[in-house]
């Protein structure tokens, strides 16, 4: 983990001391404060899934982890669905099959793209 440190024009980066080891990042940042949140990272609330995308916004809308578990999420208004993790159980064929049918879901019915198209 680094950041910047502006200085007459330059930047200089620091490395965080537990950056060679992410177990012990996890456990001293986990400990020692109420969620794990890294220095400088400033935690942002999630929206409610149904507020309106202002005009001339760009929304992403980010997932993950969703381990064959997509019946019931409610899925934001977006421009862009980011899933990252593993979206499967066991990696079956059955469930990438689920998972590629529930992006095609959502892509027709929140994100905009015309199922005819």
């Amino acid at each position: 983990m680094a950041h910047g440190i502006p200085s007459q024009g330059k930047v200089t980066v620091t490395v965080d001391e537990y950056s060679s080891n992410p177990t012990q990042a996890f456990t001293h940042y986990n400990i020692n404060q109420s969620r794990f949140q890294p220095p400088h990272v400033h935690m942002v609330d999630p929206i409610p899934y149904d507020t309106p995308k202002p005009a001339g916004h760009t929304r992403f809308v980010c997932v993950s982890d969703t381990h064959s578990r997509t019946d019931g999420i409610q899925m934001p208004y977006g421009d862009i669905l980011l899933h990252t993790g593993d979206f499967t159980e066991l990696g079956l064929p059955s469930e990438v099959k689920k998972f590629n049918d529930w992006l095609d879901l959502v892509s027709h019915c929140k994100h905009g793209r015309n199922p005819n198209a």
